[in-house]
């Protein structure tokens, strides 16, 4: 039994760890998971056009790459 627990009625705590909550906003979730690989590939694409038209983009791009690579 956890902190929360103990200050939950009885039926209330039994019925919270019963897993609802996986079940619950899944459409939502898919939907949320789609557009952000939308936006993830739209800024990919953006990005290639862009250093394609100026290499010397490739610097601040590479930087965040790396950035993102090592954050903990």
């Amino acid at each position: 039994m956890t902190n929360t627990d103990m200050y939950l009625a009885p039926d209330t705590a039994s019925k919270k760890n019963k897993g609802t909550k996986k079940t619950k906003g899944t459409k939502k979730s898919k939907t949320q998971r789609r557009a952000a690989k939308a936006l993830a590939y739209f800024a990919l694409i953006f990005t290639g056009l862009a250093v394609l038209a100026e290499p010397w983009l490739l610097i601040p791009v590479a930087a965040l790459m790396l950035a993102i690579a090592l954050w903990d």
